[in-house]
């Protein structure tokens, strides 16, 4: 029925060999798969990412209105606010 506590350190010694183990094994694969992935990278660079084109013309100059737009709106609504509780 119950086991002798001789047999249940050695189960723990082994699992706690087994789990030391994987982990040493799975971590080494883990540093040699980086480092040729490194390697590759270095080998073959690809082509550097271009970055976004902004569009010319009406939509700069729109987005430039809407924004003042909406500036104005908030410093009215303010001064609004400010002048109602002042009353």
């Amino acid at each position: 029925m119950t086991t002798p506590i001789s047999e249940l350190l050695m189960e723990a010694g082994n699992l706690l060999l087994v789990g030391m183990g994987f982990v040493f094994v799975f971590l080494t694969i883990l540093i040699f798969a980086v480092n040729a992935l490194k390697a590759f990278c270095e080998r073959f660079p690809g082509q550097e990412p271009q970055s976004p084109v902004r569009a010319s013309g009406t939509k700069a100059t729109s987005t430039a209105a809407a924004d003042n737009n909406v500036i104005a709106a908030i410093s009215a609504a303010v001064h609004a606010h400010r002048n109602a509780k002042n009353k």
